[in-house]
């Protein structure tokens, strides 16, 4: 749980806060660098928690079911609906999140016409990596990851 000073800062203090948050997150010119402020501003904790959310939305976003995701991110069915109740009026991860799921489903998409031409039951394939293509494909039908 956050603990947050009970005093209060000005709407104005507040505003030139987060835009210097936003000043030194936003000029990461790499994921490196972007690593390096990430783990030196949050705690371990914290990391693992944020980390937890994004999948979660990610996750949420590709219709996976909620206790594939709870055994999968090792969360409780009552964080899911919490960040599923979250993501409805989200305006800023959301849509973000919308296109990257877009894409994903593109990929699986071609994953699986790689996977129906390279079957296990095709002549001249490897049986062994074929059904380990597959396995892995159902894998990440069913939790998403």
């Amino acid at each position: 749980m956050v603990r947050n000073s009970r005093f209060v800062l000005s709407e104005d203090l507040l505003e030139k806060i987060f835009d210097l948050f936003f000043e030194v997150m936003g000029n990461t010119s790499s994921k490196n660098e972007f690593r390096k402020i990430f783990f030196d501003l949050l705690t371990p904790a914290e990391r693992i928690m944020l980390a937890k959310r994004v999948a979660i939305i990610y996750l949420l976003l590709k219709k996976i079911e909620y206790y594939n995701i709870c055994d999968r991110l090792k969360v409780s069915s009552a964080t899911v609906s919490r960040i599923a109740l979250l993501m409805e009026k989200s305006e800023g991860i959301v849509p973000v999140f919308k296109q990257i799921v877009k894409i994903d489903k593109v990929k699986m998409f071609l994953e699986e016409v790689f996977n129906n031409v390279f079957a296990p039951d095709k002549v001249g394939v490897n049986w062994k990596i074929a059904w380990e293509n597959n396995n892995k494909l159902e894998n990440k039908k069913t939790f998403g990851i």
